[in-house]
């Protein structure tokens, strides 16, 4: 229990260091956090830091070593039975396949991460809304303008109806309505 405590701490103080632009930090936070959880046999643990470490590999453009951390976290969300925890690492992955074209992997990862949370009532409405947002990319990217426009519309009336989140202005509701206006 102590090791678990010591690994939420560790990924605490990554999430403060990436906020604050200090990559290596984070980087190393995250890698000692799985280590930690490692150590402690804590398998959510484990899957939480390796999606943490796969956003530091994202934001520096290497999807390559992203996708490889994200990856090992989903076979460890499926071991877990956690639900919104594959959900969410498997929409990062298929935005991530999206991202490098190789849109098999995308269409796989996406529909199913938006299979499970359409069968979560728990889910939270951003995060229906982001994963909403990534099946109309996804369905854009294929060329499949019906599909795309309804994930859109969706998306917005999804992204809208949180706008008291959003006070400096809700960024997910004005993408949607661009995306929308492109189709005429």
């Amino acid at each position: 229990m102590e090791e678990s405590s010591r690994g939420q701490q560790l990924l605490s103080t990554g999430e403060t260091a990436r906020r604050d632009g200090d990559t290596e930090t984070a980087r190393a936070a995250f890698s000692e956090a799985l280590l930690v959880f490692r150590r402690a046999g804590d398998l959510s643990g484990e899957a939480l830091a390796l999606t943490r470490q796969s956003q530091i590999a994202r934001d520096a453009g290497d999807l390559d070593w992203a996708l490889h951390d994200q990856t090992e976290a989903i076979a460890l969300y499926r071991r877990t039975g956690d639900g919104l925890g594959l959900a969410k690492a498997l929409r990062h992955a298929g935005d991530m396949f999206l991202e490098q074209q190789r849109l098999p992997h995308a269409v796989a990862c996406l529909h199913e991460a938006l299979d499970i949370y359409r069968a979560d009532i728990d889910t939270p409405p951003l995060a229906m809304a982001n994963m909403i947002r990534s099946v109309a990319l996804l369905a854009t990217a294929l060329g499949e303008r019906e599909a795309a426009r309804g994930y859109w519309t969706d998306a917005l009336q999804r992204y809208s109806a949180l706008d008291a989140h959003f006070p400096g202005g809700n960024a997910g509701a004005r993408e949607a309505e661009r995306r929308l206006a492109a189709f005429g």
